[in-house]
Parts: structure tokens; C-alpha cells; sequence
């Protein structure tokens, strides 16, 4: 798994979604592109990594200053005909306004992270389910009071509802653990060790092959176990490895058919894949 990680490395950020944030530098700015990056993370990575970028693009050179003074009838034409998947224009505004109103209120997103975090819970879950509820409430006052559109994709899901919070978990990962030139490591105030892995197709198969899970459905008890698994290898950073285990699915390295590729895989002694599908 080390072996793994390190083969992995940066050199594969262009693989991921992740590689478009790294475009940027200001503190703010890799808060704002992370955020919405990881808020269409969901899909085809080439799809994912398109739409972010068009995206960003409408939003300039900086978008934390662009997220800070967006109106919504300045979004509604800069953002005309954007879509990803059954994110669309409406959408992707809140989300960059959203950002703009925590950077305009609390200073950078992660100061609201660490006004609503509890340092001695274990894991981020309740931290996680917390900013959650955050975003949904900025929706519902958008909506009149009403349940918050059912476009917006990030960060609504909660481990409260038993989601796995892909996205959200991701964001959490970019921002906490690092810098190793794959994550930032701007948010200190949380350990690394407390990270929850950020569970995805890709994922959940290395994990049944090679047997960091036993679970069939891919929900927050998924996530939490498959963490667990590798907090024996790395009690405090467990999430390292996520990068790396998401890595041969990405890349078709491993097309999850037993045989094909499986000779130059650094962990076929491990896996257990012939009896998944």
C-alpha cells in the first residue's frame, strides 16, 4: 500500500479533479476552486474536470474575489447554458455565492469549518454533518423557506442521512491533510487522523479486493470501515492513501476483470478481486 501511494503521486494530479485547484495559490482561492470542484465531483472524472474548469474560467483569475461580490443577476448571466450532469446554471451560482457569503462573514471557509468543528470528536463526522446543515439552510432562505433545490449537489448530503459524502469528504481531504503536493494542509486545526475516506466507485471495488471492507453498500458505515482499515496502517493519516487507491480505476490500470492488467499491479498478492464483480 505504501509502495502504492508513492507510485501515485502528483504525477497523476491531470488524472483527477483535484489537479484544478492546484492552478491556484492564494489561500482563498484554493478554499473557493476547492469547494466548487468538489461540490460537481460526482460523474466521468474528464467530465467533472471540463465543467469545473468552464466554470472557473467565467469566474476569472481569482475566485474567491469573484465569489465575494457575485450578485445573483451578475450569476445569472455569467453562469447562462453552464451545466454538469443535473447541476446547472442556478446551481452552480448558490455555490459560488455561498462561498462568497462564508469568505464575506467568516473570512475564509475554513474559519466556519473550525467555528463548527469539535476537535475532540474522533472522526469529522459531526463537523462534516454540521457544514451540511449550513449549506442547506443558506438554500432554504434562498427558496423562502422552502427544501433546497434538488440540483445542488454539495454539500447537502450529510452522514446524518447515512450518505457516504463523497464530495464533501473530499473537500475535507484537500484541505486538512498536507501539503504533499497532492493536498493543501490549509486547515491545521484538524488532524488528519480524524479524516474519513472519501468513498467513490473507485473505492469501494479496491476496497472489497483487498478486503479493507466487507460491506455491499456504499454508504457513510462503508467509508467509516474502509478508514479503519487503514488507520491500521497509518493511525495518523489513514486518508493518505486514498489518492492511490482511486488511482487504477482512474487511469483503466485496473479494469476490475480478474486477469486483465493484474501482473504489473503492485498489489495482486492482496487481492481478492476474483470474487467481486
Amino acid at each position: 500500500m505504501d509502495k502504492l501511494a508513492e507510485e501515485y503521486d502528483r504525477g497523476y494530479l491531470d488524472t483527477d479533479p483535484l489537479g484544478i485547484v492546484h492552478g491556484y495559490s492564494a489561500p482563498e482561492d484554493i478554499e473557493t476552486a476547492g469547494f466548487i470542484v468538489s461540490a460537481i465531483g460526482y460523474g466521468n472524472v474528464n467530465q467533472i474536470r471540463r465543467n469545473a474548469l468552464d466554470a472557473l474560467s467565467r469566474a476569472g483569475k481569482s475566485p474567491a474575489d469573484f465569489a465575494r461580490n457575485l450578485t445573483p443577476e451578475r450569476a445569472r448571466s455569467i453562469f447562462s447554458g453552464w451545466k454538469h450532469r443535473w447541476t446547472d446554471a442556478e446551481d452552480i451560482s448558490f455555490l459560488f455565492r455561498t462561498a462568497g457569503s462564508i469568505l464575506n462573514d467568516y473570512g475564509s471557509i475554513g474559519a466556519l469549518v473550525e467555528k463548527l468543528d469539535t476537535p475532540t470528536d474522533e472522526t469529522v463526522e459531526s463537523v462534516l454533518s454540521r457544514f451540511s446543515s449550513f449549506i442547506k439552510e443558506k438554500s432554504r432562505d434562498e427558496c423562502g423557506g422552502e427544501n433546497p433545490r434538488h440540483g445542488i449537489p454539495c454539500p447537502v448530503p450529510s452522514p446524518a442521512d447515512g450518505s457516504a459524502c463523497k464530495r464533501l469528504a473530499m473537500y475535507f481531504r484537500w484541505m486538512v491533510r498536507g501539503p504533499d503536493g497532492i493536498d493543501f494542509g490549509l486547515w491545521k486545526f484538524i488532524s488528519p487522523a480524524r479524516l474519513v475516506i472519501p468513498v467513490d466507485i473507485h473505492v469501494v471495488r479496491m476496497g472489497r479486493f483487498l478486503g479493507l471492507t466487507d460491506r455491499k453498500i456504499p454508504d457513510w458505515k462503508m467509508a467509516l470501515e474502509i478508514t479503519r482499515s487503514l488507520r491500521r496502517l497509518d493511525r495518523s493519516d489513514p486518508v493518505r492513501y486514498d489518492f492511490a487507491l482511486a488511482r487504477p480505476g482512474i487511469t483503466r490500470q485496473c479494469t476490475h476483470k480478474t486477469g486483465e492488467n493484474c501482473t504489473s499491479c503492485m498489489v495482486r498478492d492482496l487481492c481478492r478481486g476474483a470474487g467481486y464483480k
